[in-house]
């Protein structure tokens, strides 16, 4: 069975500077299957690079999953856009800059001339293009729906505080929405890691065929789950943005309270992983608790595993949170708010546990200090769930099948 993938980026191993590792790890859950139609899929992949990954990246991701990779040619008016930071000009497009990617002639002929059994498009800019392959099975992995994400920002009070924020999410929630009606194909499989991307997505396009599946676990290593002594070591893991900066803000200010201080201080070190964590960093050290502030991990599994409990204060967000799904594989209790744990297969309070706002994070944390059996057993059971339900190579069979057996996937 051949599967031509066209896709915004190039495969990695670590998504570097690109959205998601998604297809490198699907073709490898391919690879890994023990069905022999999954381990003998072949893969032709047609990327337009927007990830700027040189000869020898991808002459590494073709000899590790077994694929070919062709570069496509970007729009040169976008380039000059680019490079002479003319980005303003957005605001007179009627869609996201990368919806006006298209394939030339000689690329569908190429694409067609394989005879392919399935077209695989990765990119819901680029959602469209499944509109030159009429009559081929095609399945488009949007992941996200972006006007979705733009609808649940217009929603928040940090994100609508003046006009100038009001007008620019609302422009670019029109902008994906108009392209996301605009590129829709009737026939075509839309594959979501969302739940509720999948039904917002149909109820812009009632016609549509959009699935929701469970996102891979990229990588784990077996972990011991026992919280440390005498200090339970916390992660906040991600970057200082839109979507984690309001929930953040207001968990630093519930921990440094008092009342939170005094109960919390000697149970707990904190560490920061990623960028942008400063003031938080520095208003608890300032009120008194142990806190590390780690910019970049050039080990990113055994620097989790260095960590009992993981907290994403997550505000705003669509999919799958692949820091979550890490941290829960990899041994940690994630403590998580209801937008950090969507779409994961997990239960608050028996296979982690989420909470609604920070004051109940802080009423979390000391129950934790004076009942760590409870709480080291809800992490292996949330290591556990994921594991099975997020397996690479389950997903990747729910994925494909999408090409053969439908319903193995709109079932699960």
């Amino acid at each position: 069975m051949k599967i031509s993938l066209i896709t915004l980026s190039t495969p990695t191993y670590n998504n570097v500077r690109a959205a998601s590792a998604l297809p490198y790890h699907l073709i490898k859950g391919c690879r890994e299957c023990e069905e022999s139609w999954l381990k003998q899929l072949e893969f032709e992949v047609y990327s337009y690079n927007i990830n700027e990954i040189d000869a020898e990246g991808i002459e590494k991701t073709e000899s590790a999953l077994g694929i070919k990779i062709h570069l496509l040619q970007r729009p040169t008016w976008q380039k000059w856009v680019m490079r002479f930071h003319l980005l303003f000009l957005r605001i007179f497009f009627k869609y996201p800059l990368c919806a006006y990617y298209r394939l030339n002639r000689e690329t569908i002929d190429k694409i067609k001339s394989i005879n392919p059994d399935g077209i695989w498009i990765y990119g819901e800019e680029i959602a469209g293009l499944a509109k030159n392959f009429e009559g081929i099975q095609t399945v488009v992995t949007m992941p996200d729906c972006e006007s979705m994400y733009y609808y649940r920002l217009l929603s928040k009070r940090f994100a609508t505080e003046s006009l100038f924020q009001i007008w620019k999410y609302s422009f670019a929630y029109n902008q994906y929405l108009r392209m996301e009606q605009d590129s829709f194909v009737q026939g075509v499989k839309y594959h979501f890691v969302g739940n509720a991307d999948a039904e917002f997505y149909r109820d812009t396009n009632p016609r549509a065929d959009a699935f929701f599946i469970r996102h891979p676990l990229y990588e784990y290593k077996t972990k011991e789950i026992k919280f440390r002594s005498p200090m339970i070591k916390i992660l906040i893991a991600g970057r200082n943005d839109i979507y984690m900066k309001e929930a953040t803000d207001d968990l630093v200010q519930a921990l440094c309270h008092t009342h939170s201080f005094n109960s919390l201080v000697s149970h707990y070190e904190i560490t920061f992983l990623g960028k942008g964590w400063e003031d938080d960093v520095e208003q608890l050290k300032n009120t008194g608790y142990k806190v590390n502030y780690i910019r970049f991990a050039l080990n990113y599994i055994e620097e989790l595993q260095q960590h009992d409990i993981q907290i994403t204060p997550i505000s705003v967000g669509t999919g799958t949170k692949g820091k979550v799904l890490d941290a829960i594989a990899n041994g940690l209790l994630e403590i998580g708010t209801p937008g950090a744990l969507e779409n994961i297969a997990v239960e608050s309070n028996k296979s982690c546990i989420e909470y609604k706002n920070a004051e109940e994070a802080v009423d979390i944390l000391k129950a934790v200090a004076s009942n760590i059996q409870r709480f080291e057993q809800i992490a292996v059971e949330g290591t556990s769930v994921v594991l099975k339900k997020h397996s690479r190579r389950l997903i990747a069979k729910q994925l494909f099948s999408l090409f053969q057996y439908t319903g193995i996937a709109k079932n699960n």
